[in-house]
């Protein structure tokens, strides 16, 4: 499991080495179903996601003022993985099916920081009470990070110039954190009253070791509409855009020096993803693909339980007092070779 992030990536390059590369293009990968050319490509590929997520635990479920805030980096997170592509030949002769799906894995490095911040003075709900800030790293092993992505749909070609897309994706994201060392600053407070004392110098303290751990489930449909554009013969542009209320987030927080976890199971809110693909394709078989898109979402919302490290009794219960929020940008580079099925279609 521990080497599971590059598995992938690694099968990938395998398989691109073995299958025969032949110069009779079109003739040698293609197949038809019906009478209509089609196209199976097996890519590699390897990027970045440069962004946040957002942890939220609100006052109360009739508010939008929070309570508490954890900001967790994906600066960077960086993957390795595989793609399988499927789709007419040529999308601008007529309509066709079009299919994508990619598994990506991050590898278990720094990411950034996590910040901490909380508003426990009710008297000045605007007022941050509390700060703390911790090294971040994605974690492996069995909690590895992993992004498995799927959209498929049809393809409409308009006047031999772009093929307009219908699409209906599936997004299913895992990410894993811990947060180790830092510092934190408190405001003086009374501890026999709610009265809190910001002119008074703040309590500071550093720590050490695992503070806390994070894992997160984002599982997202969304339908979408593409637009693929053959700027040139051997250059294409493929926009998409995907938008969904279709969100549903599990998440656990272990906070390990108080010995408590929390689970919270969320959904709804905003889901947008826009993004492009520049495509150079300079024979049949070959293609060199540069990704980019932005995740956003928001206003996803749901319950809490608390319990110990060491046991199943809940100790503590909310509802739709937590949330969470997702922002960042995919970059990512991959190689995609089209697999010789016209061979195997002639035998």
């Amino acid at each position: 499991m521990k080497s599971i992030y590059a598995f992938a990536f690694f099968v990938s390059i395998l398989c691109i080495g073995v299958f025969p590369v032949s110069s009779d293009g079109a003739d040698t990968i293609d197949f038809s179903i019906g009478k209509t050319p089609y196209r199976i490509s097996l890519a590699a590929e390897a990027g970045v996601l440069l962004g946040q997520v957002e942890e939220i635990v609100y006052a109360d479920s009739n508010t939008d003022t929070y309570l508490s805030q954890l900001l967790w980096d994906l600066k960077p997170l960086v993957y390795l993985g595989s793609g399988l592509s499927f789709s007419r030949a040529n999308p601008l002769d007529g309509l066709g099916g079009t299919a994508d799906l990619s598994v990506k894995f991050g590898l278990p490095i720094r990411s950034g920081t996590l910040e901490n911040r909380d508003w426990q003075n009710k008297a000045d709900p605007d007022m941050v009470t509390d700060f703390s800030s911790h090294d971040l790293s994605i974690q492996g092993g069995e909690q590895v990070t992993m992004l498995l992505d799927f959209s498929g749909g049809i393809s409409i070609p308009i006047k031999s110039a772009v093929a307009l897309r219908a699409l209906l994706s599936f997004s299913y994201m895992h990410f894993s954190w811990s947060g180790q060392g830092g510092y934190g600053r408190y405001m003086a407070r009374d501890p026999y009253s709610t009265r809190f004392f910001p002119e008074a110098e703040w309590r500071r303290r550093t720590f050490q070791g695992t503070v806390i751990t994070y894992e997160q489930v984002w599982i997202i449909p969304s339908p979408g509409l593409g637009v693929l554009w053959p700027v040139h013969r051997v250059l294409d542009l493929d926009f998409r855009f995907f938008m969904s209320p279709l969100i549903f987030v599990w998440d656990l927080d272990i906070h390990m020096e108080r010995k408590l976890r929390f689970y919270d199971t969320m959904s709804g809110g905003l889901y947008l993803e826009p993004g492009v693909d520049i495509s150079f394709t300079p024979n049949p078989f070959l293609t060199l693909l540069l990704h980019g898109s932005w995740r956003y979402s928001t206003g996803t919302r749901g319950k809490t339980i608390m319990t110990s490290t060491g046991s199943t009794t809940i100790i503590g219960e909310s509802y739709d007092t937590a949330g969470v929020g997702y922002s960042a940008f995919d970059v990512g580079l991959s190689l995609r070779v089209a697999l010789p099925l016209g061979l195997l279609s002639k035998r």
